[in-house]
Order: C-alpha cells, then structure tokens, then sequence
C-alpha cells in the first residue's frame, strides 16, 4: 500500500442524474482504488457550470481559454493535479452525454500543436498517467454501447493518458440498480484497485 501513497486518482462523472449508475459505479471504483491507498476525489459535471468550446483557438497561444471564465477554472487544476483518471457516462444516443462532451472539448488548451498542426502534444498527460474509462447503458446487448467508450478513451489517449481499462456496463437504467447486481458490484472495485496497483508501478 505504501507504494502508491501519495497518488491521486480523480473520477469524473458525466452522469445529469444524481444517484444513478454511472454515479454509483464511479463510487465503487474510487473505493477500490483507495484500498490500494491512492487518495481519490469525485468530480461531478452536473455540479459545474462552463460553455461549450467555440473554436476560437486563442488557447493555442494562450495555453488556457481565452474566451470563457467559467467553471473550468476549478476543474483544470484538479485536471492537472491527477496522476490517475476515471472518467464514467451514460450512453446518450449512442455517445457520451453532452456535458461530458463539452468538458472534453474544452481541455483542447492542452494541446501544444506543431507549425503545420500535424502533430501535437499534451500537457495535461504524460509518463505514468494512466485513465480507466467506463460507460452505462440501458440496453443489455455492447453494440448499444455505440462509441461512448471510444469517445472517452481515444480523447484521453490523445491527451497523454495511457488508457488502463474500457469498462462497458450494460443493461441498466432505473436510478443505482447496479446496486443490485453483486458482480458488477465487486468487478468495479476490482478495477479501481487495479488502476491504483498499476500507478504505484509507475516510475
């Protein structure tokens, strides 16, 4: 447990709905987490309020936005304070929902672009950061799952997380019956486990 003192793994849920799935998974896997003793907090989309990016750019030169002050403002420090990421959505229409969207898109300030803006790097990432995502959806069969879970994971990727796990959950919709299904359960706190053992062995 010593190994991974001093870690900090930070959740994210895109969830609208308080109490739900996406919610209760989040829990699940930041207990789990915090048994291998990573220091762990929860973000929750709904409780911040910030615009949609506009495609301004004026972060290119920047480094941050430009154009809005809003809620982002708190969350980028947290951002860059994580050695770890667990970021959870429904599935909306096939997709993240749209506040998840929203906050991805606004972490483009992150980006250091090339002259000819064929390559680019992250600040936000890097070395030993690594993201576990996940995604909920009501109907029981993965093809209902679309691209949420790529949607997470290759905007992660591309901000300089390594991604640990893709976690598709489906069959769910009433508010938290994850609850009721000890596997699932005990699979979320396995995972979150696994992702704090795996940063500990980061150099």
């Amino acid at each position: 447990m010593n190994r991974v003192s001093g870690k900090l793994v930070v959740g994210i849920s895109g969830s609208p709905r308080k109490g739900g799935n996406t919610d209760t998974l989040l829990a699940a896997l930041l207990r789990g987490a915090a048994v291998a003793g990573v220091r762990t907090e929860a973000l929750f989309l709904r409780d911040y309020r910030f615009s949609p990016c506009i495609g301004c750019e004026k972060c290119r030169e920047l480094k941050t936005c430009g154009t809005f002050r809003d809620d982002m403002q708190r969350l980028y420090p947290v951002l860059e304070r994580a050695d770890g990421l667990v970021l959870g959505s429904p599935t909306h229409n096939y997709n993240v929902t749209a506040i998840m969207k929203g906050f991805i898109d606004r972490l483009y300030p992150y980006y250091d672009f090339s002259a000819d803006r064929r390559k680019w790097g992250s600040r936000l990432g890097g070395p030993g950061k690594k993201a576990l995502v996940f995604a909920v959806c009501e109907q029981p069969t993965p093809e209902n799952l679309g691209v949420t879970l790529p949607a997470l994971a290759l905007s992660f990727r591309a901000l300089g997380f390594e991604i640990f796990d893709e976690w598709g959950v489906t069959g769910f919709f009433e508010r938290a019956t994850v609850l009721q299904d000890p596997g699932v359960m005990a699979a979320a706190a396995t995972r979150g486990r696994k992702l704090a053992e795996a940063l500990g062995k980061s150099v």
